[in-house]
């Protein structure tokens, strides 16, 4: 387990002019004259508790924490500690393990219900007090004091801070608890309990006797909604599939006898516990923690479910809910004919583009894809035009690739590159959401680049990264007459760049036309590493001029060498003495550069 520092304080909104704490602030007012209920009195400590307390809190999966009403006052966590013991034991002996000792299915009975499965005497699930006893003894630990220690620091992870113990509720309920002692008898009788009852109820008093607050609690959801990492101090708490089975065991028997009623007015994953506290999850989204002490005759919060309920109708929360209509999952498609990468390249490459350009198909993805959303695109990807050997797939919009819709994703990019279509991926973020593909590219600009160069080269019109065009080959000088050329040789001499290097770099450096190499086009003032934003980039048989900037049109950006480049650089002076000496010959390099860029 990673931990991290907490920054719950420095995460909270400050003040209530939010939409977010104004909501929970509105459903506590609304909710707070209610009187119904009763405190539990079977724990004598509990019956003392302040029956007008009633807080709620909400966290983000960024780490932001929203609260209205008693949010920061302690309570002991009872049953709501639970799901999180749970949670710890998946992630100690695994799924399979614990199965075999603790079901899963709904008791459709009350909290402390002897539901054991005949014969084997196996709690019906974790939830009910027999299934979180025998829970708690799964634990791993060499023995009692360092199984609580354990259940007590990893409970603080979910709650990304430090979580104290209520001794006086402890002793209250080690002296009362005589049922849960009955339930843990029954299952030592039957042989699912196989550790000392007096030492796994010491146990199993001291984590519902935790201390925690709505806050904290709110936490905790999240941690579990966030695939088991807190989303305030980044530590992993659990791993991934350990917090969705626990999710899942909340939704079908987290409220006990009202759990079926639970899921279908409320939608969400939950628990709650007798002192009054109840943690919901909303997968992906958030975590609810909510605080109030009087409970109805199932043991439940009657104002925290209440508010549970507004929440989620007012939020849309329900699981089954069908979120509507979204943006097309693909934004764009297209080819090299009409789309363009950004590489200035010489008219013979360009020729070649755009009698082949329809080789490379380019598909922009955008949006959250799973399951539905990655099937269109299969449909998309499975249609390959005609003569199409090359696909760009620009990632740049999406915001999340499930891992399924993924794996679904890259079988295609697989069966592509079987067809003889080989896939390059723009995306800004590299994180390589599709191993089988060719390669990764920071933009799909670049992706485009590459599958240009790829075509130029099969049809043998790239040049090799080390050849260089003589100067009358290059595109602004092979129209001009001899004598120009000479004029122009005379007053552009020749120019080297290793890799790296800036160009055009001098006030006085005023055109370049390239014979070698490759330059990249940065945003300007930036350097060309990992965080740079490239703009485009030139090629050999191209020119550059101080006054026809790569980016928007207004600030003339960074260029740096790529490759080790040569060239022939026109001087300020230079240009000057041309004005003078050979106006006609200047006038027809102007002239050469602008059509060369059109």
């Amino acid at each position: 387990m990673r931990r991290g520092k907490p920054t719950l304080e420095a995460a909270t909104p400050k003040g209530a002019s939010d939409p977010i704490t104004a909501a929970l602030k509105e459903i506590r007012d609304s909710l707070a004259s209610d009187s119904s209920g009763a405190l539990a009195t079977y724990i004598p400590q509990l019956a003392k508790v302040d029956p007008g307390l009633f807080g709620l809190a909400l966290a983000t999966m960024d780490g932001r924490l929203y609260k209205a009403g008693d949010a920061d006052v302690p309570f002991t966590l009872q049953s709501v500690s639970k799901p999180f013991v749970y949670a710890l034991a998946l992630a100690d002996l695994g799924l399979d393990e614990v199965l075999s000792r603790v079901g899963v299915e709904p008791s459709g009975e009350a909290f402390n219900a002897i539901s054991l499965e005949p014969g084997s005497g196996r709690p019906l699930n974790p939830m009910i007090n027999a299934g979180a006893i025998l829970t708690t003894s799964l634990v791993r630990a060499s023995d009692p004091v360092a199984r609580f220690e354990r259940i007590r620091v990893v409970l603080s992870a979910f709650a990304g801070r430090r979580l104290e113990m209520d001794e006086a509720v402890f002793t209250s309920e080690l002296e009362t608890g005589d049922r849960n002692r009955a339930l843990a008898w029954l299952m030592r009788n039957a042989g699912s309990l196989r550790c000392g009852v007096d030492e796994t109820l010491d146990v199993y008093f001291r984590q519902c006797a935790l201390l925690a607050t709505a806050a904290d609690v709110a936490v905790m959801a999240a941690t579990l909604a966030n695939g088991g990492v807190n989303p305030c101090t980044k530590a992993v708490v659990v791993p991934q599939p350990v917090a969705e089975h626990v999710l899942a065991v909340m939704a079908s028997c987290g409220m006990y006898d009202s759990a079926g009623e639970w899921l279908l007015r409320v939608g969400l994953p939950a628990k709650s516990g007798v002192s009054g506290g109840l943690v919901a999850a909303s997968p992906g989204q958030f975590g609810i923690g909510l605080f109030s002490p009087l409970l109805d005759a199932g043991g439940n919060s009657v104002r925290a479910a209440a508010a549970s309920r507004r929440l989620a109708e007012r939020f849309q929360l329900h699981l089954m809910h069908h979120p509507g209509r979204s943006a097309p999952v693909i934004t764009r498609t297209g080819s090299a004919l009409t789309l363009q990468s950004g590489r200035r390249r010489r008219r013979a490459e360009r020729d070649v583009l755009q009698a082949h350009g329809d080789a490379i198909d380019v598909r922009s993805l955008q949006g959250d894809i799973e399951f539905a959303a990655a099937e269109v695109v299969l449909q998309s990807l499975g249609t390959v035009p005609a003569g199409a050997r090359w696909r760009v797939l620009d990632l740049q919009g999406v915001s999340r690739l499930h891992p399924g819709a993924a794996r679904m994703l890259d079988a295609a990019v697989l069966e592509l590159g079987s067809r003889g279509v080989v896939v390059a991926v723009g995306d800004p973020h590299r994180r390589g959401l599709l191993p089988h593909a060719a390669v990764e590219l920071p933009s799909p600009e670049e992706a485009l680049e590459w599958c240009e160069d790829a075509l130029l080269e099969s049809h043998g019109a790239s040049l090799a990264p080390d050849a260089a065009l003589k100067p009358e080959a290059h595109d602004v000088l092979a129209s001009l007459d001899e004598e120009a050329r000479t004029v122009l040789g005379a007053a552009m001499p020749a120019q080297a760049w290793g890799r790296g290097d800036r160009v055009l770099a001098a006030d006085d450096e005023v055109l370049l036309l390239l014979l070698s190499g490759r330059l990249g086009a940065y945003a300007s003032g930036q350097a060309p590493d990992a965080a740079a934003r490239r703009l485009g980039s030139v090629g050999a048989g191209t020119a550059v001029s101080r006054w026809r900037p790569l980016d928007d049109g207004r600030v003339s950006p960074t260029l740096v060498a790529e490759l080790p480049c040569s060239g022939r650089l026109l001087r300020r002076v230079q240009q000057e003495r041309l004005e003078r000496e050979h106006p006609r010959v200047l006038a027809r390099l102007w002239r050469q550069l602008a059509s060369q860029q059109e």
